[in-house]
C-alpha cells in the first residue's frame, strides 16, 4: 500500500514505529519520520482536525530544526517527539476530542527546547488546498540562539546550479546497474566484517572484505563517481596494508570500515534519488574526515571523536532521508572484550573453507513475480469455477474426469512454484541484527552474546522489510530492559555476559520468529500496579502472570522509570503489536521474572494465499483460517448459557467460551438464530477461544487473497476477500479483529468468564 493512500491512524502507529527505531543522528530515520508526517498533512481527512494540522506543523518545525543543528539532537527530544505523536494519536484515536487543545499540549511540551512560538504561525490560515507543510522554519518557530537563520547559503546544495548535466548521469544503464551491485557489495561487506571480528586472522575473510571494496572503486571510478571512487580507493588501501601485513586487524580498523560502508550506502542511495527524482535532490558530500581517519590509522595513529556523516545543508525531505547515521567510534579496546562476542551459531565451528552450494540464478523484476503469482492466482480461482460448472458436474466422461485430475496437479503445482519463488531466506534480516546488537552493547556497556538459528527459513518477500522494525525495536529492549551490565549479572550468579537467542523456524502454516534473553525478565507485579493505576484490570482480579505480561501491548503501557538512549520514545509496545497483526500475525511475551523474556512473533507462511474452511451465513460465504479452528459442533441446549445478562457462552470442556453470532456482526439475514440449531466453530486467536455462530459448513479450500479496495478495506474484522468456485465472492475473517484486538477488551472479557 502506498504511503499517500494510509489512514490517519496508520500514519500516526508507522510515525510512533519510527520514533522508537531513531537514534541521535540516525538522519536516515528522521528523514522516513518527516515524510511520513509531511504526506500525514496532506490527507484529505486530516483538514477536520484543525489542532492536528497545526501539531504536525510544529512536529515538522522541531523534526527540521534537529536536521539542521538549531535544536539538541539528544534523546530528549526524541521523547517530546513521541509524546507529541501520543498526543496526536489520542485525538484521532477519539474521533477528535482534545483536538482543540492538542497545538497548546504540543507547545508545551516543546517549550523545553528553547523554541519562541512566532506569532505568525499562531495566525495562519490551516486549511490552505494545497495542504503546505513546507513553510520555511524562520517563519514559524524561532530558536533562542538563532531568530535570523532560514535562507539558504550561497553554495549550498540548495542552491547549486548545473551547467550540464553531470558526467556521472551521462549512462544511466549502467549507473542503475552499478547503484544494485554496489548494495550487494555493501551488504556483503557488514557481514564479513562482523564475521572477521571473531576472527581477526583469517585472510580469506579479509579478501571477501577488500574484493568489494576494489570493484566499486573501479566501477565508481569508470562512472566518474569521483568521490564514492575517493572513499573506496582510500579504505581499499587501508584494508591492503592489512592483507599483507604492514597493519594489524584491530577494533580500529573494523570499526571505520563499518563507517564507511553506511557512509558508501548513503552516497549510492543519492545516485539512486537523483535518477528517480531528478537533480534537486543532489548532496555534495563532504568525505575529507573519513579520508583523514583512514590515513591515520594507517600511520598507527590513535583514533578518537566521532564521525558526523551529514551533508552541509540538506534542502529536500529526499537529502534529509539520504543522510547517514554518525558512527562512534571507541578507543583503544580489544575486540574480544568490547564487541560482545557477537556470533552466528554454528559458524565458528565450520571450516572457514566450507561453501555452500550457490546455484545458477537471474534477476527477475519484482513487478513481473508479483504479475505471475497474482496470474497463477486467478488461473486456480477459474480452474475451481470451470470444474463447479453445473454442466461439467453433469457430465459422466471418465476421460473428462482424468483430464481434470491431471490439471488440478499441474496447477496446484504452479501455485506452489509461483508462491516459493515470493519466499526469501530470513538470513538477510537477521545479519542486520548482528550490527545492532554489537553497537547497542558498545553503547550500554553490557557485554552481550548472539544467538542465531534458522537463518535459511524462508519467509515472504512482502513481509522482509516490514518485520524489521518490530525486530529492530524487541532486540533493542531485550538489550536496555532485559539484560544486565557484567557486574550485576555476575552478583546474581549469572556468567558476565549475556546470551540474546534469534530464532526462526517453520511451524505448520505459520513462520515463528522468537527473540529470548537471559536477562531480568518483566516485573509482573510491577505491571499489575501499572495496570489498576490505570483502570484496565481491578484490584481482586486474579490474572496469571502470563496476562499480566502481555498487558505491554495496550497503547502507551510503560514501566520504565526513565526513558534511555537505546529504547523508549514515549510511546510502546503496541506499535510492535500493530506492525505484526497488519501481516496477519501475533506476538505475546513469555518471561520470568530474574530468568529472562522470550518475545514470539507468528507470520503466516505467505500474504497470498490462505488455506480455509468456507462457511455459510444466511446467504453470504466467509472463510475462516484453518489455523485458528478448534473444533465445531451444534451445541447441546444444557451447555447453552448467559453470563449475568451481559452476553451468551457456551460451556465446552469446563471452559466457558464467548459466543459471537456473525450474522449480527455484518448484519445479514441468517437461517438460524437459535445457536442450538445452527453450527458453532470454536476458534482462538491470542490464547482467546470464541464460538462463531453459523449456518453451515460448506468445506476446506485454500484461497487467493484479494485486499478490498476503497471504503471496504476499513471493515473491523475482515481481513480481505476471495473469488470462490462458484464465481461468488467470500470475505476471509480476521479474527483478531472479530475478537477484538484491544487488551482491554481481552482483559474484560476474561474477568466476565471468570466471575459467572
Amino acid at each position: 500500500m502506498a504511503k499517500a493512500d494510509l489512514a490517519l491512524p496508520d500514519f500516526l502507529d508507522n510515525m510512533a514505529l519510527k520514533i522508537l527505531m531513531v537514534e541521535p543522528g540516525d538522519l536516515s530515520v528522521v528523514g522516513e519520520l518527516l515524510e511520513l508526517v509531511e504526506q500525514m498533512l496532506t490527507s484529505p481527512v486530516i483538514k477536520a482536525f484543525p489542532g492536528l494540522v497545526k501539531t504536525g506543523r510544529l512536529f515538522v518545525i522541531v523534526l527540521q530544526k534537529m536536521i539542521m543543528g538549531e535544536l539538541p539532537d539528544d534523546n530528549e527530544n526524541y521523547e517530546r517527539l513521541g509524546q507529541c505523536i501520543s498526543l496526536m494519536q489520542d485525538v484521532v484515536r477519539t474521533e477528535g476530542r482534545g483536538d482543540e487543545k492538542i497545538f497548546e499540549q504540543a507547545v508545551g511540551v516543546f517549550a523545553q527546547t528553547g523554541l519562541v512560538i512566532d506569532p505568525e504561525f499562531l495566525d495562519a490560515d490551516q486549511s490552505d488546498e494545497g495542504g503546505d507543510s513546507q513553510k520555511p522554519a524562520s517563519a514559524s518557530l524561532q530558536t533562542d540562539e538563532s531568530e535570523s537563520g532560514g535562507e539558504v547559503a550561497a553554495g549550498s546544495p540548495g542552491a547549486l546550479q548545473f551547467e550540464g548535466l553531470p558526467d556521472f548521469l551521462k549512462d544511466r544503464d549502467l549507473l542503475g546497474g552499478f547503484i544494485d551491485e554496489a548494495f550487494e557489495h555493501l551488504e556483503g561487506i557488514e557481514v564479513n566484517i562482523l564475521e572477521l571480528e571473531q576472527n581477526p586472522d583469517d585472510l580469506e575473510i579479509i579478501n571477501n572484505i577488500f574484493r568489494p571494496f576494489h570493484t566499486i572503486k573501479g566501477v565508481s571510478g569508470f562512472l566518474n563517481l569521483k568521490v564514492i571512487n575517493k572513499l573506496a580507493h582510500t579504505t581499499e588501501n587501508l584494508l591492503d596494508d592489512v592483507r599483507n601485513n604492514r597493519r594489524k586487524m584491530d577494533s580500529d580498523v573494523i570499526d571505520i570500515v563499518l563507517s564507511v560502508g553506511d557512509q558508501l550506502r548513503v552516497m549510492v542511495q543519492n545516485i539512486r534519488d537523483i535518477l528517480e527524482k531528478g537533480m534537486d535532490h543532489y548532496i555534495e558530500f563532504d568525505i575529507s574526515e573519513y579520508v583523514e581517519q583512514i590515513r591515520n590509522i594507517q600511520e598507527g595513529k590513535k583514533t578518537a571523536g566521532s564521525l558526523r556523516r551529514r551533508a552541509a545543508g540538506p534542502s529536500t525531505v529526499a537529502e534529509l532521508k539520504a543522510q547517514p547515521t554518525p558512527f562512534d567510534t571507541p578507543g583503544e579496546t580489544e575486540p574480544d572484550k568490547n564487541t560482545g562476542a557477537l556470533r552466528p551459531t554454528g559458524r565458528e565451528d565450520a571450516p572457514a573453507s566450507t561453501k555452500s552450494a550457490v546455484g545458477a540464478s537471474i534477476k527477475v523484476d519484482i513487478e513481473k513475480l508479483d504479475g505471475l503469482v497474482n496470474a497463477v492466482g486467478e488461473l486456480v480461482i477459474m480452474q475451481a469455477m470451470v470444474r463447479q460448472n453445473p454442466m461439467i458436474i453433469g457430465l459422466y466422461d471418465p476421460k473428462l474426469n482424468r483430464d481434470f485430475a491431471q490439471l488440478s496437479r499441474i496447477t496446484t503445482e504452479l501455485q506452489r512454484t509461483a508462491m516459493s519463488m515470493r519466499m526469501v531466506p530470513i538470513r538477510q534480516t537477521f545479519q542486520k541484527m548482528i550490527r545492532l546488537v554489537r553497537d547497542l552493547s558498545k553503547k550500554s556497556g553490557k557485554v552481550v552474546d548472539l544467538i542465531m538459528t534458522g537463518e535459511e527459513t524462508e519467509i515472504d518477500r512482502n513481509m522482509v522489510d516490514s518485520i524489521y522494525d518490530p525486530l529492530v525495536h524487541m532486540i533493542r529492549n531485550s538489550i536496555d530492559h532485559g539484560v544486565q551490565v557484567p557486574a550485576e549479572r555476575e552478583k546474581i550468579g549469572k556468567p558476565a555476559v549475556g546470551v540474546v537467542n534469534l530464532r526462526a523456524y517453520q511451524k505448520g502454516g505459520h513462520i515463528m520468529i522468537e527473540i529470548e534473553d537471559d536477562g531480568q525478565g518483566l516485573n509482573s507485579e510491577k505491571i499489575r500496579k501499572k495496570a489498576i493505576e490505570r483502570g484496565l484490570i481491578q484490584e481482586g482480579d486474579a490474572l496469571s502472570d502470563h496476562e499480566l505480561n502481555n498487558l505491554i501491548f495496550i497503547p502507551g503501557f510503560s514501566t520504565a522509570d526513565k526513558i534511555t538512549d537505546v529504547s523508549g520514545r514515549g510511546v510502546g509496545m503496541d506499535v510492535v503489536k500493530k506492525g505484526v497483526e497488519k501481516l496477519r500475525g501475533k506476538v505475546e511475551v513469555l518471561s520470568q521474572s530474574g530468568k529472562g523474556s522470550q518475545f514470539i512473533i507468528r507470520l503466516p507462511l505467505t500474504l497470498a494465499i490462505i488455506d480455509g474452511i468456507i462457511v455459510r451465513v444466511g446467504s453470504e460465504r466467509y472463510i475462516i483460517p484453518t489455523i485458528a479452528i478448534k473444533e465445531s459442533m451444534r451445541p447441546k441446549r444444557e451447555f447453552y448459557n448467559t453470563v449475568h445478562g451481559r452476553g451468551e457462552a457456551l460451556l465446552i470442556r469446563e471452559t466457558l467460551i464467548p459466543i459471537i453470532r456473525l450474522y449480527e456482526l455484518f448484519g445479514v439475514e441468517s437461517t438460524y438464530t437459535d445457536p442450538c440449531e445452527a453450527i458453532v466453530v470454536v476458534v482462538e486467536s491470542e490464547g482467546r477461544q470464541r464460538a462463531l455462530m453459523v449456518d453451515e459448513l460448506l468445506g476446506k479450500q485454500e484461497v487467493v487473497i484479494k485486499s478490498l479496495g476503497g471504503y471496504m478495506k476499513e471493515i473491523p474484522g475482515v481481513a480481505g476477500g476471495t473469488i470462490l468456485g462458484d464465481g461468488r465472492v467470500g470475505l476471509i475473517l480476521d479474527l483478531a479483529g472479530i475478537i477484538g484486538s484491544s487488551n482491554t477488551v481481552r482483559v474484560e472479557e476474561e474477568r466476565v468468564v471468570r466471575n459467572a
